[in-house]
């Protein structure tokens, strides 16, 4: 086991170098098996998954977009500029770790804000909540959506350019009936704010 971890430790620099973008949160097998709706806490409770994270969800900015006229209230994680550290660039890379489902409401998610428009790609290292993943171009338009299990090293790639990236627990955008093409509408101050 300790020769494993070690292993383990070694390589994982090497594939967040290779991964565009790595600590993204992910999707299980495709089926929902909570409640048909999960409240998300309420400001005044402590999440769990503050133990482990570095920056606690409630720091986060948050926003409203909407697809298909169903509004997503989501956390903000902006692209810091490439030469920036610190909290900007953990943020994005930490995503949803170790957030566990009853901490993500059924219209709840997180919105990855990028500069431009190019090939990503997402893991689910640290992310034990199985999540669907839209990326978008600038415009809004869905370009590639896919489940991501948990715990998993695979990267999941847009496939085409995008600008946004929007997850949300998994099975939410079938449940919707959300699809490649639609677009999602984000407010334009997350489009020129600052995080």
């Amino acid at each position: 086991m300790r020769a494993r971890q070690f292993t383990l430790l070694k390589l994982l620099p090497i594939l967040s170098a290779c991964a565009t973008m790595a600590g993204c949160v992910g999707s299980s097998n495709g089926t929902d098996t909570g409640a048909a709706s999960r409240p998300a806490p309420s400001d005044n409770d402590s999440r769990i998954s503050d133990a482990r994270r570095t920056y606690s969800l409630d720091l986060l900015p948050t926003a409203v977009v909407t697809v298909n006229n169903e509004a997503f209230r989501v956390w903000l994680a902006r692209e810091s500029a490439p030469r920036a550290t610190g909290a900007l660039r953990t943020v994005v890379e930490e995503g949803l770790m170790f957030v566990p489902p009853e901490e993500i409401a059924d219209d709840q998610g997180m919105l990855f804000v990028f500069s431009d428009e190019r090939m990503r790609g997402f893991w689910m290292l640290n992310t034990i909540t199985p999540l669907d993943i839209a990326f978008a171009r600038a415009n809004g338009t869905i370009v590639r959506i896919q489940q991501m299990p948990p715990y998993t090293l695979q990267t999941f790639s847009s496939i085409e350019p995008a600008m946004f990236a929007l997850e949300v627990r998994q099975g939410t955008f079938a449940r919707l009936g959300i699809a490649e093409g639609d677009r999602i509408e984000i407010p334009s101050d997350v489009l020129h704010g600052t995080p």
